[in-house]
């Protein structure tokens, strides 16, 4: 008798998959280099790392007898209240979990029937499209214009017609946007849910343009807006995974109801709540980064055949000239000499690259590999 292995289900089994950042050490083994000789400016992380007092605070922890031992709080009530101070929010109207891709994915599953849209907006964040596939979700794309920018009467235009068909949807945008650097304009935001539209704005950068270019006051008069935030990138914990949604109380009590009871690991717990309380010291590595972003810009706009565009966040996004080289052999040239950036299959990014953000420190062996390559 034959036996079969059980089969997912077919539109999962037909899936391409979410392609994420290859590791350092895999890069660097390929490039013949030790990882420490290497730039990793693949992913917009925190070049400075987890700050010291947020690293004290889980060794602190690590001595306390239960820490591990025991299932974390479901609610996540402490890190919730330190929220609540960082924002300015009332804790009702925050949930907490395990990235802002966790999120994502459960707000999408719990709002959106399959059948359901989403409309985005290429070039933007690659988790997009993916999270539509896994649910079973139409995706609209309303691809961005000259130098990039968002084009509101189009997606305005994609809004009404898919509420025209009665079909429900979620527009997703993201401020600054990735891989592009802009903010979503504020009056397109207002039209876009005053049009009727549930917007998800993913705000995983907001701290690196200013959190006063976030848009949560919009909370207590546009019950459809949902931000999404991340511990990521300004805190410089990615690897503990810690994000959060702020949304009307009534959508975070359903989804709340919904999540996983323990998605919050312990560590990830202690560690926002100290990188709230060091804020303050966080942000002068964000004045930093900010800094050496500025200059960045300036310095690759003076090299032949690169085109760096503005940007609010950690990152660059720098179109290439044909001249020298289309995106991907500028980007395997950077990793022959160990500078690793983000390149695109996405055709509308085929000629640029990604470059986060170095430390103040790094720039300057940053713009002489890539002299040196051009």
């Amino acid at each position: 008798m034959s036996v079969e292995r059980p089969f997912v289900r077919p539109h999962l089994a037909r899936l391409a998959g979410y392609a994420p950042v290859v590791p350092l050490s895999e890069r660097a083994a390929a490039a013949g280099l030790a990882p420490e000789a290497c730039l990793k400016l693949d992913a917009n992380e925190n070049p400075y790392g987890m700050q010291d007092g947020v690293r004290d605070a889980l060794r602190q922890a690590l001595q306390e007898t239960g820490f591990g031992a025991i299932y974390p709080d479901p609610d996540q009530m402490e890190l919730r209240a330190a929220l609540a101070g960082y924002t300015g929010l009332d804790a009702s109207m925050i949930l907490a979990g395990a990235g802002a891709d966790e999120l994502l994915d459960l707000t999408l599953r719990a709002v959106l029937a399959p059948g359901s849209a989403i409309i985005t907006c290429t070039p933007s964040f690659g988790m997009y499209p993916f999270l539509a596939d896994l649910n079973q979700l139409e995706l609209i794309d309303v691809p961005r214009g000259d130098g990039f920018a968002l084009r509101p009467d189009a997606l305005l235009e994609a809004v009404q017609s898919v509420r025209a068909r009665g079909v429900d949807l979620v527009v997703i945008l993201t401020s600054p946007n990735n891989p592009t650097g802009d903010l979503v304009p504020r009056d397109l935001l207002e039209a876009l849910l005053n049009g009727g539209a549930t917007v998800m704005l993913d705000e995983a950068y907001v701290e690196f343009a200013g959190l006063d270019a976030s848009a949560q006051a919009l909370l207590s008069v546009q019950p459809r807006l949902i931000i999404m935030r991340t511990f990521s990138k300004w805190a410089g914990i990615a690897g503990l995974r810690l994000g959060y949604m702020l949304a009307t109380a009534g959508l975070i009590a359903d989804l709340a109801k919904v999540k996983q009871p323990y998605n919050v690991n312990q560590a990830a717990e202690i560690a926002g709540i100290a990188a709230i309380e060091r804020r303050a010291e966080i942000g002068e590595q964000l004045a930093a980064i900010r800094a050496t972003r500025d200059r960045l810009v300036n310095a690759l706009a003076a090299l032949p055949g690169l085109e760096p565009l503005p940007s609010e966040s950690n990152f660059v996004l720098v179109r290439v000239d044909p001249a020298i080289g289309s995106g991907r052999e500028l980007h395997d040239r950077l990793a022959s000499v160990g500078v690793f950036v983000r390149t695109y299959s996405d055709p509308l990014l085929a000629g640029s690259l990604r470059i986060s953000v170095p430390r103040a420190d790094q720039l300057d062996v940053l713009l002489e590999r890539i002299a040196a390559v051009l």
